[in-house]
């Protein structure tokens, strides 16, 4: 048994499980996630859309996400010694922005209790402090997950999948910087694109669950 062979035998556990989970996490609370109300605007505007009902069960599932991620990661570099360093380098990286997105995503959720706040034009510091915070985790999670997925080449998942990770990861790393200070709200889009991520990690999770299983079956025999 080569050294790849042996990595992937004891790749089963809780990790593959917390990615897939993850990803699936993401990508539902990311469809769920309320848009702002084109016929509003100003105090009106943002306080429907951090009021809208929807907005707790959309946050909880990218907090989830992002708590799953960052174990799930770890769990991967623990279990897969195999990788290049350079991806591995990545790896780390990724896990520390999943760490800083899990912190963003709490006072991101939080927000949801400032509606009346934002209406009437008063502070709203869960609200301030996400959006300070994404600036932060999202490009560092985003840019190495997509340097991940370059650099672990066919390790993890197919090299096409791994093209969709680099450019959603790219993407949801831009997204906080151009809908934000920028203000090119019309490129919300950015963050739909990055969900990308999430095929690539379910991809990443599922793929390293068959081996396991098939190896855990022929030894049954």
């Amino acid at each position: 048994m080569n050294a790849d062979a042996a990595s992937r035998t004891g790749s089963a556990g809780w990790w593959p499980w917390a990615l897939t989970v993850g990803a699936v996490a993401l990508f539902i609370g990311g469809m769920l996630h309320p848009r702002k109300d084109p016929a509003l605007s100003g105090h009106a505007a943002e306080a429907a859309w951090i009021g809208d009902p929807m907005w707790v069960p959309s946050h909880a599932l990218v907090l989830l996400s992002s708590t799953l991620f960052a174990l799930g990661l770890v769990g991967l570099l623990r279990h897969r010694p195999d990788l290049p360093a350079a991806a591995r380098r990545a790896g780390w990286t990724a896990v520390a922005g999943a760490v800083l997105s899990v912190i963003e995503n709490v006072p991101h959720l939080a927000a949801t209790t400032e509606s009346d706040a934002a209406a009437a034009g008063h502070a709203t510091p869960f609200l301030s402090t996400h959006m300070v915070l994404a600036l932060l985790a999202f490009p560092l999670f985003g840019f190495s997950v997509a340097a991940l997925a370059a650099l672990s080449k066919r390790h993890l998942a197919h090299p096409a999948l791994g093209v969709g990770a680099v450019i959603g990861g790219i993407s949801w790393g831009l997204a906080p910087w151009v809908v934000g200070p920028l203000g090119l709200e019309s490129f919300n889009v950015l963050f739909i694109v990055g969900m990308l991520m999430a095929l690539w990690f379910a991809a990443v999770g599922i793929g390293s669950l068959i081996p396991a299983r098939r190896t855990a079956s022929g030894a049954a025999q």
